[in-house]
């Protein structure tokens, strides 16, 4: 991509203004990984209010209303961490938001937990996978990650599939409180550090749209290529 001028606002794949640095959108072959705003409260809600997306979480109320989603938009965001709107891409069309990514950090200046659900009609098609590289790639890439967590409950089958596709190994079973009624379900915990990281990671790249974010990137590309060359 082009320098942009200090004045000049960068081109949006969502068609609206983007956010502060700490707040990229995030492009991967088939998605756009986006600051979700107030006006995404309604598309939040729907995709959410489902018995069969909240049983799979612990921190997800059922049933799930706008006023929930409005609350959770107004949370601050940790600059270590990461809020997106999951889009997918639309060859006629703005991008469909079909679920949400975040880095939690839970006010701690320790390993940030990542957290993704989809609506339940864009499951089975590997959206959460490609979503999670993506975020995984920026925690470690830009943001200087040097552990990520990640915690589901036993019974989500198909959460532990993705994570483990990420590179993340169990390291716990716990029991958590479920958001709403308080029950205490099972969970298992999973953790994936920078070298794991840096050993798998066989994905494709992410675009990130911020100017910052751009350099960073370009910078460790030129150390790359300024690295002494064996000679056979």
């Amino acid at each position: 991509m082009s320098e942009l001028s200090e004045t000049e606002e960068p081109d949006s794949p969502c068609g609206w203004p983007l956010m502060a640095a700490v707040r990229p959108a995030i492009e991967t072959r088939r998605l756009i990984l986006r600051p979700p705003i107030d006006d995404d409260a309604e598309t939040i809600a729907r995709l959410a209010n489902s018995a069969t997306v909240a049983r799979n979480l612990v921190g997800m109320p059922h049933p799930y209303r706008i006023e929930h989603a409005r609350a959770w938009l107004a949370e601050p965001v940790d600059p270590r961490g990461q809020r997106h709107l999951i889009c997918r891409k639309g060859f006629d069309a703005a991008p469909t938001p079909i679920g949400v990514l975040t880095l939690d950090m839970r006010g701690r200046l320790g390993p940030g937990w990542l957290g993704c659900w989809l609506g339940e009609r864009h499951w089975g098609q590997g959206y959460a996978t490609e979503a999670c590289h993506a975020a995984i790639d920026y925690a470690f890439l830009h943001q200087r990650h040097e552990r990520l967590l990640f915690a589901c409950r036993v019974t989500n089958q198909a959460g532990r599939r993705v994570i483990e596709k990420c590179g993340f190994q169990m390291v716990a079973q716990e029991l958590a409180s479920v958001v709403g009624s308080g029950a205490a379900v099972a969970i298992d915990r999973f953790r994936i550090d920078r070298s794991t990281w840096e050993s798998i990671r066989a994905w494709e790249p992410l675009r990130v749209h911020n100017r910052e974010a751009e350099r960073a990137e370009w910078g460790e590309r030129r150390t790359e290529l300024r690295a002494p060359v064996e000679r056979i």
